[in-house]
């Protein structure tokens, strides 16, 4: 059989592709076009945003200095030191707390309007000469406007703040991780890591300390009580490494009883298979023997909300020797839930920081 002729084109189907190829070439140029349009009006947009924030950060400086008696930064660190206090102030009024909170953010515009040449030096002479117990407040504000001038250097100061070499104080180390966590999330997550695994409430671990390179903090920043704030901190960063972090911790005998609670508390939110066993160990062997129900009840409802059913064996075997009445309703809760299937109550809750 002969082969088949080839298949030729009429003209019409050459004019009809021609016409498409050529209307899917507009197609694309328009679309490339109507991109580069766009990318324009953003850029535009960002400059027009970028000069009114310049302007506002301009007349709000003016506005504050009118209201101080002198001008520049000593003007806005006297602000800072009126208005600071109100933020953590608990008698003040809600209507106070939240024009103190309007003030010190226009505080913080006002510095980054001024900048690094006029700004920087005031600040870093008057966090050398503050207290950290009677300037709290003002240096929390302080060490914020610090990054804003120069974030290389003002990060440096916020994180000798955290390691407790520099104004040393438990609570500025807690305020200077939050401060460092919304600048440099790497760096606030292995610094916080690194302090969680050298240092408890007894103070730090020196052997520890040299492997991790870490300095020793002055005795004044050890967080003596509160040492769970760390723990806090740590939690908001969503550190990739939080559950092998928190498993280092659950064994060492040095941490405080609400420490090692707020680990148990967390591994039971991430349903930790690896922290099952030491958790169960806790219930046996509490932190410094103290039978706290309170401890005990985040105990069980870690190991229910880990295991689920697989917990029916244990929680019932720890029924008859509950320590107190109010640990045996936790595990008989637990056990309630378990067996059919709902969550456990009270549920466990991403932690949650103090209100800065």
């Amino acid at each position: 059989m002969p082969p088949a002729a080839p298949r030729s084109f009429s003209p019409v189907s050459a004019l009809l592709l021609t016409v498409c190829a050529g209307a899917a070439c507009f197609a694309g140029y328009q679309s490339w076009d109507n991109g580069q349009r766009l990318q324009t009006q953003h850029d535009r947009l960002a400059l027009s945003e970028a000069i009114i924030e310049e302007l506002l950060g301009e007349v709000t400086r003016l506005r504050i200095e009118q209201s101080a008696d002198g001008m520049g930064a000593p003007a806005l660190i006297e602000k800072l030191q009126t208005y600071a206090p109100l933020m953590s102030d608990a008698r003040a009024t809600e209507p106070d707390y939240q024009n103190a909170k309007k003030e010190i953010l226009a505080i913080l515009r006002a510095f980054e309007a001024l900048g690094k040449e006029e700004g920087w030096r005031p600040v870093v002479a008057r966090l050398e000469t503050a207290d950290p117990r009677e300037d709290f407040d003002e240096i929390k504000w302080l060490l914020e406007v610090a990054v804003r001038l120069d974030l290389t250097a003002g990060k440096q100061i916020v994180k000798d703040v955290m390691l407790g070499q520099r104004l040393p104080n438990p609570r500025l180390r807690w305020f200077a991780c939050r401060v460092m966590a919304n600048r440099d999330i790497q760096l606030a997550r292995q610094l916080m890591r690194q302090i969680l695994l050298t240092e408890s409430a007894r103070g730090i671990n020196t052997d520890r300390a040299a492997t991790y390179n870490m300095p020793i903090p002055d005795k004044s920043a050890y967080a003596v009580t509160g040492f769970n704030n760390f723990v806090t901190r740590y939690l908001q960063t969503d550190d990739p490494k939080t559950e092998d972090t928190l498993l280092q911790l659950l064994p060492r005998v040095e941490h405080d009883q609400i420490t090692i609670q707020e680990c148990v508390k967390e591994l039971g939110r991430r349903k930790s298979k690896r922290a099952v066993k030491l958790i169960k160990n806790l219930y046996d062997a509490p932190p410094l023997a103290q039978q706290n129900p309170l401890f005990l009840g985040h105990v069980i409802d870690a190991i229910a909300t880990i295991e689920g059913p697989d917990a029916v064996t244990w929680l019932e075997s720890k029924l008859p020797t509950a320590a107190t009445d109010v640990v045996a309703a936790r595990i008989q809760n637990a056990l309630d839930c378990v067996r059919s299937g709902r969550p456990v109550v009270p549920q466990i809750a991403p932690s949650k920081g103090p209100r800065d």
